[in-house]
């Protein structure tokens, strides 16, 4: 049985013996006859099968089948049969991918003392060779295992290892320790170097590392790359069984929603040869957490068009908790479980007190998935989460309008590229508050604005798709190779295009701190303060300037038109021509809405959206709308017609370049326009 990832109008999909099956799937911690049934009758055909005996940071098993590596070199496959058969017998003609957690057992801590546990301390055992081969023996065992007993019914699977199996090393927040230290001598090739300690780690101070912390520098780069090393570990090993022939996958590279000391401490920053990864064919992570409330636009965690664009296929997961979810999980733990008793379910103050509100989530995810070309799972993350009649109704239809539309081409229209990176962020401080500004709380600005836009990270900046887009938005390039600045300056800096920086280009590059350098990048005279110029100026108020710590930049150009302001009536941002090239530079590190919504105007791109609470998704063939707002709502479109909704089947008529959508319960709409 050959399984492949097969683009097909515009989008991926999973290809399994010459057809295509839609990536909409299911996964449950709780999977039971009924909740499998619910979803294979509601036309799923993807399926993940989590295997699992450890106990999850709710203190209850994330499997209740049973532990399968119950040993050295020992293991106890019928748990995995078990939980194989069930859904067998109740998703006959569906496809599984099996999950399998790497992490070490209770009884592999017992007899190897001293040796961390991998689930809370990834960075820390991540270098230890006698747990990798260990660990790698089991999961090649389980794969052989499943392969030749249901190989015929499974197309691909997943690795999960390290805090909440995402591959987070979160509770050792960057901590040595001497096996980690002994990998950093390896991988530092100094036979005696050492790794900061956590006090200098979390040092506070200038937004970035000084010149006398270069050894910071270095471990924290060590602490992401080993964590991204030990993932492709795993993969090359698992592939030494599927040799390809299966799809495989992790959760993992959630750059933009960990913010703060988080995405330091979890080790993410190295997500980039993770995504790019021969060995690798699809990765997920849960919908941006910041951004479920029913006001909210939906977001990712990762970048999607990154993924997309090297033929991974990105899984959102759907894991909010709706009106008829648990607030506790239903199986008793042990006293010395960390909650006692039933735990609570971490969210579930804040789930939906009503059906309709269920379902807003729901479909305002899944337009944001379709307009994306993603694949998207629906979590019933410990039984009961869609339970009612209205739900999967909702899951049925979401299936049948993937189905329907699957002849229409559905490429970016987007105007708008904008690239993250991870390694710029080793030279910054993560006291300072710089991973939250520019890369978590952009995407709210992103979504408001109104215009398209593609997420990418900077190694993808010399693909051919970027003759595309007329705005290149760079968010946080502090140290950028002479290579790249030159390939910038010769494809992107060319007549037409609007480049846009934020707040410290290139400033780090070689480890220097060079104000020239972010002048040199943005064209125009740029000048450093130790002292903070206030609050951001925008239409609707001051806003507090999310930099609590210096340096902090203004721009200082009689040559250069000023955009915005700082409260002290310093320039904030700025925009100077030259030979036909629109030069941007914002001198913050967070861009607010009216900011960018200037320069995309400036910059001639169209939008879809003028409220700030009407969202728009949109691609070749849909026009995407979240209406969070209390009134009827009003979009701009490209051409005038009958638009068709697909979730509802209203049909609206644009006039004179306007569509109006009336407020009406469910806030989400899916309109193609009517030949």
């Amino acid at each position: 049985m050959q399984v492949a990832i097969k683009r097909d109008h515009g989008i991926l999909k999973v290809e399994i013996n010459n057809q295509l099956y839609l990536p909409l799937s299911f996964k449950s911690f709780r999977p039971n006859p009924q909740n499998i049934s619910e979803f294979y009758q509601a036309g799923v055909r993807l399926f993940s099968v989590l295997s699992s005996g450890i106990i999850s940071a709710l203190g209850v098993p994330y499997s209740l089948y049973g532990e399968s590596w119950i040993g050295e070199q020992t293991y106890d496959f019928s748990k995995i049969d078990a939980q194989m058969d069930l859904f067998l017998e109740n998703a006959p003609d569906a496809y599984f991918a099996p999950m399998f957690q790497v992490d070490t057992r209770p009884w592999y801590l017992e007899s190897h003392p001293g040796v961390p546990n991998s689930f809370t301390h990834l960075s820390q055992i991540a270098c230890d060779e006698t747990w990798r081969n260990a660990a790698a023996a089991y999961l090649k065992a389980a794969i052989a295992h499943c392969e030749e007993k249901y190989g015929d019914h499974i197309y691909g699977y997943f690795m999960l290892g390290g805090t909440t199996t995402e591959w987070f090393s979160d509770r050792d927040y960057e901590a040595p320790h001497p096996i980690k230290e002994a990998g950093y001598r390896i991988w530092s090739k100094n036979a005696n170097a050492t790794l900061p300690p956590k006090e200098r780690l979390d040092a506070k101070g200038d937004a970035f590392l000084s010149s006398e912390e270069a050894d910071i520098f270095q471990a924290r780069k060590f602490h992401a790359q080993e964590i991204a090393d030990l993932i492709l570990y795993f993969a090359k090993e698992a592939q030494s069984v599927l040799h390809h022939r299966k799809l495989l996958g992790v959760y993992y590279g959630y750059l933009l929603e960990l913010g703060g000391e988080r995405l330091y401490n979890a080790g993410s920053l190295g997500y980039e040869k993770v995504y790019l990864s021969q060995d690798l064919d699809m990765i997920s992570s849960p919908s941006a957490y910041g951004y479920r409330a029913l006001t909210d636009p939906s977001a990712f965690m990762v970048l999607p068009k990154t993924l997309d664009a090297h033929q991974k296929l990105y899984f959102l997961e759907f894991d909010h908790i709706t009106h008829v979810a648990p607030t506790m999980v239903q199986d008793p733990v042990g006293a010395d479980s960390p909650n006692g008793g039933l735990p609570f379910i971490p969210g579930a103050a804040n789930k939906c007190k009503t059906e309709t509100e269920s379902l807003n989530l729901m479909y305002r995810d899944y337009v944001l998935c379709a307009a994306n070309g993603c694949a998207m799972w629906w979590f019933d993350m410990f039984d009961g989460w869609f339970r009612s009649w209205g739900m999967m109704h909702a899951v049925s239809h979401m299936l049948a309008i993937a189905q329907q539309t699957a002849s229409l081409e559905k490429h970016s229209v987007a105007k708008i590229a904008v690239f993250a990176e991870g390694e710029a962020m080793y030279h910054t401080r993560k006291t300072a508050g710089l991973a939250t500004a520019t890369l978590s709380q952009i995407r709210r600005t992103l979504a408001e604005v109104g215009a398209p836009y593609d997420l990418y990270t900077m190694a993808d900046i010399s693909l051919p798709q970027m003759e595309q887009y007329s705005l290149i938005l760079f968010l946080n390039q502090y140290d950028l190779s002479e290579e790249t600045r030159k390939w910038i300056q010769d494809h992107f800096e060319i007549s037409g295009k609007t480049v846009v920086w934020l707040y410290a280009p290139d400033y780090a590059h070689n480890g220097g701190r060079d104000v020239g350098r972010i002048s040199a990048c943005t064209r125009m005279r740029v000048w450093k303060s130790v002292k903070s110029h206030g609050d951001l100026c925008t239409a609707q108020g001051n806003l507090k300037n999310p930099m609590t710590v210096g340096p902090y930049f203004a721009v200082d150009d009689p040559a250069a038109t000023p955009l915005a302001y700082y409260a002290d009536g310093a320039v904030a941002m700025a925009e100077k021509v030259t030979d036909g090239v629109r030069h941007v530079y914002a001198a913050t590190a967070y861009l607010p809405t009216d900011w960018l919504a200037t320069v995309v105007d400036r910059a001639g791109i169209f939008r879809y959206s003028r409220s700030l609470h009407v969202y728009t998704y949109v691609n070749s063939a849909f026009v995407g709308v979240y209406n969070a707002t209390e009134t009827d709502a009003e979009i701009a479109v490209p051409n005038d017609g009958t638009y068709r909704d697909l979730i509802e089947g209203g049909r609206y008529i644009a006039e004179s370049g306007k569509l109006k959508l009336p407020l009406k319960p469910i806030r989400a709409y899916l309109l193609t326009q009517e030949s």
